[in-house]
């Protein structure tokens, strides 16, 4: 009878772990916090040329506030750095860029959980307009939206694979 509830209790705690683990997996899944890379192959970018290059770190990915940056190298060797750390609240705030310098941008949550945002310059302007949502397994972040700039109107979907 002992050895029963000793058996008994020792499954009991090995699915006790299990289940937390599956719960801690699940959870970060719907986080993008980490380093992300571009897929170039996986990405596309219409009437807009593709990057070299993007690094994506996000630091900070809660419901109601934001904190990542980006560096990256454009086509023709010119690098670039964005950055922003703030709310999620649909107002807009500074953004931090190399390229757009004065930008200010706005984010909301999705029903699904993801982002999306709205991008001004320094004339108010809009410049971009876009969506990012995880990936159910949390391995891959995939970024979808619009620019307008001095060469027109173009649109990316830029898809970033986990690297931690």
């Amino acid at each position: 009878m002992r050895s029963k509830l000793l058996v008994a209790v020792t499954a009991l705690c090995l699915l006790s772990l299990a289940v937390d683990a599956l719960a801690k997996s699940a959870a970060s899944s719907k986080s993008a916090v980490g380093t992300w890379k571009l897929n170039l192959q996986k990405s596309s970018f219409t009437n807009m040329t593709a990057p070299k290059f993007e690094h994506l770190a996000v630091t900070a990915d809660a419901p109601a506030a934001l904190n990542w940056h980006l560096n990256g190298m454009s086509s023709n060797g010119v690098s670039y750095v964005s950055s922003y750390n703030g709310p999620i609240d649909g107002k807009y705030h500074p953004l931090v860029s190399s390229q757009s310098a004065g930008a200010r941008i706005a984010y909301t949550r999705t029903v699904a959980g993801g982002v999306s945002w709205t991008m001004k310059d320094n004339k108010e302007a809009v410049i971009e307009a876009g969506i990012g949502e995880l990936s159910p397994d949390g391995k891959t972040l995939t970024l979808k939206g619009s620019t307008q700039g001095p060469t027109g109107k173009g649109s990316f979907v830029s898809v970033f694979d986990r690297e931690r």
